[in-house]
């Protein structure tokens, strides 16, 4: 029998610091700073999460801010989130010994 991560991986503090040093890892390789993926990060993990759906993303007033974002912008920071999230979750069932589904 193949063990799985644990269902709750999502509130797992190593696996949000691994998801959040991957998203800044993948978003300087795309262009973004360090500091505008930072901020970002805590918007996407309460409006995107894991059901891929970026509405509530798109939506967010993101008053104070100190980054301007477009439609399209928003669009290619959520697949790049989504791209991080898998190699977080790889990783993160690998350091506990799981094999990874």
């Amino acid at each position: 029998m193949t063990e799985t991560c644990p269902p709750d991986f999502l509130s797992d503090e190593r696996f949000i610091n691994e998801h959040r040093k991957v998203f800044v890892m993948f978003m300087g390789r795309d262009g973004y700073s360090p500091d505008m993926s930072t901020e970002e990060f805590p918007r996407l993990r309460e409006t995107v999460k894991l059901d891929a759906c970026p509405k509530a993303y798109l939506r967010l007033q993101r008053t104070g801010s100190r980054f301007a974002l477009d439609r399209r912008k928003k669009m290619d920071i959520v697949e790049i989130y989504h791209k991080a999230g898998e190699h977080a979750y790889y990783g993160y069932c690998v350091a506990l010994g799981i094999k990874p589904e």
